[in-house]
């Protein structure tokens, strides 16, 4: 046994024949763990030793620190956490035990999983619950609206590979925010949070974003035994609900589809009004893209797609929005293609609505995808959408009446169907107006709300 970075100490694993190693933080002499073939057991215990026990081998004992002298006690803290969770109402005082919800996302990117969990967080009802976010890998641009917001957040920044000292980094998180529900977005996300929220006695609610990596079997066995400790498996479409039942073999009973909101109640922008402030010209005909500059969105196909769109529609305009790994690619691209004048790449936006509202169409080129909440926020801002034929982008865009669709990977057909919408406002502008009452009916934020809070809130 010997330290680890920070003065931890590192205390040596056997798991599955392999030796691993766990960091174990300075001031962290709560616990004691011992390790069998078939379960891990976590006994708060009051003393500065700690003990690590492997069945049929030798206990090794060493001194572990002292909390900080300034620490309070675990009554104190008790008090604290109740003051915390009284609640005024009518100027009474009324004690109130809110629920804590802890979104567990990969970053504070603002991609789709990450804008998803942080509209649940922002959401919820204050009277009732509190949330938390948690980031494992990085930050990112969300990161200065969580914190104007007042949602309290951390990043972990996990270094490269499998690092089990994580899994207990986010118990200590979770038991210090007294967290009742965990909620994790994605694979990586659940697989370092299950055991903190189990041996915490949390729920445990896990959203699945994309099934796309459940196509590798190896993924579709560890997602299957991870399952086993959530309460409640979440799908954003059939689609995905459909492989998490049939293909990964997750129990009906736990698998729920709550499908992505937006906001309906915010006051639509005018088109003139936004393309002044965007500074962009009141006659051209403008397709936006928003999404991460990543191989999977196929940003190439699109721009292959749109240097036929501008020889034929000679105002055409193509706006970019995101950022990601393929950006020098994409940015190269622009160039060879000799569309410099026609693509403006604008990097990560927080005014995306302003950007939409400027637009005439929403265009997406993905070779797969969930369900994009980046489509939905344009077709609420009454936007056409032109997309391919992936996930469950059928059940939210209908042929020829919210929108057109495609075959992935196919740029002639992209670009066709990019000109027949922008060749006819008539057109266009019913599209739209399909699509933003197709939202209202099937996408609304408050609906999505209300099944989280039901979900959270049910035994």
């Amino acid at each position: 046994m010997g330290s680890g970075p920070n003065g931890a100490l590192k205390t040596p694993v056997r798991h599955l024949d392999t030796p691993h190693h766990l960091d174990i933080p300075d001031g962290l002499a709560v616990t004691s763990l011992q390790i069998s073939n078939s379960r891990l057991d976590m006994t708060p215990f009051q003393t500065s030793n700690f003990r690590f026990e492997i069945p049929g081998g030798a206990a090794t004992e060493r001194a572990f620190p002292h909390p900080p002298s300034d620490w309070p006690s675990p009554s104190a803290r008790l008090e604290q956490r109740k003051a915390a969770s009284t609640t005024a109402v009518n100027s009474d005082t009324v004690r109130t035990p809110k629920q804590s919800i802890v979104h567990v996302t990969w970053s504070l990117v603002a991609g789709g999983s990450e804008m998803y969990a942080y509209t649940i967080a922002s959401n919820l009802d204050p009277v009732r619950y509190t949330s938390f976010i948690c980031a494992i890998d990085q930050g990112g641009p969300l990161e200065p609206e969580v914190k104007a917001s007042g949602i309290p957040y951390c990043i972990m920044n996990r270094r490269p590979g499998i690092q089990l000292s994580l899994v207990w980094r986010l118990f200590a998180l979770f038991r210090r925010t007294g967290a009742r529900v965990v909620h994790t977005h994605h694979f990586n996300q659940l697989f370092y949070s299950a055991i903190g929220a189990k041996l915490l006695g949390a729920k445990l609610i896990h959203t699945e974003h994309s099934v796309e990596y459940l196509k590798a079997r190896r993924f579709r066995i560890a997602l299957r035994l991870l399952s086993t400790l959530c309460d409640s498996v979440i799908a954003i479409g059939e689609d995905g609900a459909s492989v998490l039942r049939g293909q990964v073999g997750i129990p009906a009973r736990k698998v729920r589809i709550i499908r992505a909101g937006v906001n309906m109640e915010e006051a639509p922008l005018s088109k003139e009004q936004a393309r002044e402030e965007l500074s962009l010209h009141p006659k051209d005909q403008i397709a936006v893209i928003v999404a991460r500059l990543y191989p999977e969105k196929n940003h190439i196909l699109l721009l292959e797609a749109f240097a036929d769109v501008v020889r034929r529609v000679p105002r055409a305009k193509l706006l970019t929005v995101g950022e990601g790994t393929e950006q020098p690619a994409i940015a190269a691209h622009v160039l060879k293609l000799g569309l410099d004048g026609a693509v403006t790449m604008m990097g990560v936006r927080r005014d995306v609505r302003r950007i939409l509202a400027a637009s005439d169409l929403f265009v997406l080129s993905s070779d797969r995808e969930g369900l994009p909440i980046a489509v939905l926020e344009a077709m609420a801002m009454s936007r056409p959408v032109v997309a391919t034929r992936v996930g469950d982008l059928p059940k939210v865009v209908a042929e020829g009446v919210t929108g057109r669709l495609v075959e992935s990977r196919n740029p002639k057909a992209l670009a066709e169907a990019i000109v027949d919408v922008l060749s006819s406002t008539g057109l266009s502008d019913q599209m739209g107006d399909n699509a933003r009452e197709a939202v209202r009916k099937n996408f609304s934020l408050t609906a999505m709300i209300d099944e989280f809070e039901s979900l959270y809130s049910s035994k």
